[in-house]
């Protein structure tokens, strides 16, 4: 039993040894992909129409989510992995935590919808463990 399992009480006749396989809905994963695109890309819109990118901070946080858009593209239209999908959503953080900023406030709706679509991604559907 390895030690996490010791610090959490699982008892080794718990642990067999071998996951459950996960058998992706593919065609639900294409749309909640799709879903995550489409509110990274309108995100980062957004956060270049509220503030400058001359702030270096805010152009690498803009240039993440439109990198993490085309990420989110590229596993919509090939065969998407459960390590694949949950790598790309891992990588998403908040643009800020708490309420917004002055002159934020149009991006909490935005930012709220993308944190919905990483979550609904990295939950696995009825049917998908086997």
């Amino acid at each position: 039993m390895g030690f996490l399992g010791k610090l959490f009480g699982r008892a080794e006749t718990d642990d067999d040894g071998e996951d459950a396989p996960i058998t992706l809905d593919v065609d639900t994963r294409k749309t909640q992909l799709m879903r995550l695109e489409q509110g990274l890309d309108a995100l980062s819109r957004e956060m270049r129409a509220v503030k400058s990118v001359d702030n270096p901070g805010w152009r690498s946080r803009v240039n993440e989510y439109s990198r993490l858009a085309g990420e989110a593209s590229v596993a919509r239209r090939g065969i998407p992995t459960r390590e694949g999908v949950l790598d790309l959503v891992f990588e998403i953080r908040p643009v800020f935590t708490g309420p917004a900023p002055a002159g934020l406030g149009s991006l909490e709706p935005l930012q709220a919808e993308v944190l919905a679509a990483a979550e609904e991604l990295r939950t696995l559907q009825p049917g998908e463990r086997g």
